[in-house]
């Protein structure tokens, strides 16, 4: 029986240190390890946890049982384990949601105490874009401790912070953009959404609003176009940015300003589809009745917009 860390290692070539077995869906956290979203569950017979591939949309499972797979337990022996097992995973999720609103009053102050980004902080200055609906930390600040396993997190001074709002308009993450460019999910992005740019009124054509997956490639749409543009921050947020722009403005004209995925794939259903961007963006543009836009370079509208001002290729 290989390890659940060893098994990651195999399928997505990273792994999570010390997964959270509550029942509840987490997203990984660190370089390359945001790719991996999972859910575990402790069972009578012992530790299932499914996990899922963001970059290919597949979906692994791996089990770690007590003895063989046929083998027969005694009905009160599975009550006891399953009482046993219930008790872990509750505890748990207790343990989980404490972190999770310890982690959310620390982003809270870190937003508090921010002042407005910089437009020349290295990050969006590289982008040619403004720093639209961004912070700036001016303290440093520990969001955990090192263990055994990872390493201490930290946000620093003059780190980019991109708040992210839930439906209702409550900070429920920040995504941290350090001055080499490095991002990183402070939080959680799910179903997570940021609105920048003015009203309705304010763009070159009334009425009209657009959604991007990424911060920098908002601001990018906005500077073309003065519309207001909401930040889905993920492929996997575009129909729930949707749903909530339609339901908010019912007559509005919503334009997906998809990115381009010309070298990407995931598998849905077991088939491969390419572009993953156009595929969620479409999707989600089906459901709500709005139309989709996409680049004519492969990359993301801020890619063609650094482009078109500096008439290089988009920047690293």
């Amino acid at each position: 029986m290989i390890s659940l860390q060893e098994h990651m290692m195999q399928n997505v070539g990273v792994s999570i240190d010390n997964p959270v077995i509550d029942g509840t869906w987490h997203n990984g956290i660190g370089k390359g390890k945001d790719k991996i979203g999972y859910v575990g569950h402790y069972l009578p017979k012992g530790r299932l946890v499914r996990y899922h591939n963001h970059k290919t949309d597949e979906i692994h499972v791996w089990k770690e049982w007590e003895g063989g797979q046929g083998e027969y337990i005694d009905p009160l022996e599975y009550r006891r384990k399953r009482e046993e097992a219930q008790a872990r995973a509750d505890a748990a999720a207790q343990q989980a949601e404490r972190d999770r609103v310890a982690l959310l009053a620390i982003l809270q102050t870190v937003i508090n105490e921010s002042v407005l980004a910089n437009h020349n902080h290295p990050y969006p200055l590289g982008k040619r874009i403004l720093a639209l609906a961004a912070r700036q930390a001016t303290k440093h600040y520990e969001l955990a401790p090192a263990t055994t396993d990872t390493k201490a997190q930290y946000i620093i001074p003059n780190d980019l912070l991109i708040p992210v709002y839930d439906h209702r308009g409550t900070l429920q993450g920040i995504q941290q953009i350090t001055t080499t460019g490095f991002k990183l999910m402070r939080g959680t992005f799910k179903d997570g959404l940021l609105w920048l740019g003015g009203g309705l009124s304010t763009g070159e054509t009334e009425n009209r609003l657009y959604i991007a997956e990424g911060w920098a490639t908002a601001c990018a749409v906005h500077m073309r176009t003065r519309s207001p543009v909401i930040v889905a921050f993920a492929t996997s947020n575009l129909l729930s940015a949707g749903k909530w722009a339609r339901d908010r403005y019912p007559d509005a004209e919503i334009v997906f300003a998809v990115d381009n995925d010309t070298e990407s794939f995931i598998k849905v259903a077991g088939q491969t589809i390419n572009n993953p961007g156009k595929y969620y963006a479409t999707q989600a543009a089906t459901a709500i009745n709005a139309a989709v836009i996409i680049p004519p370079i492969g990359g993301d509208w801020c890619d063609w917009h650094f482009q078109e001002i500096t008439g290089k290729k988009k920047p690293d």
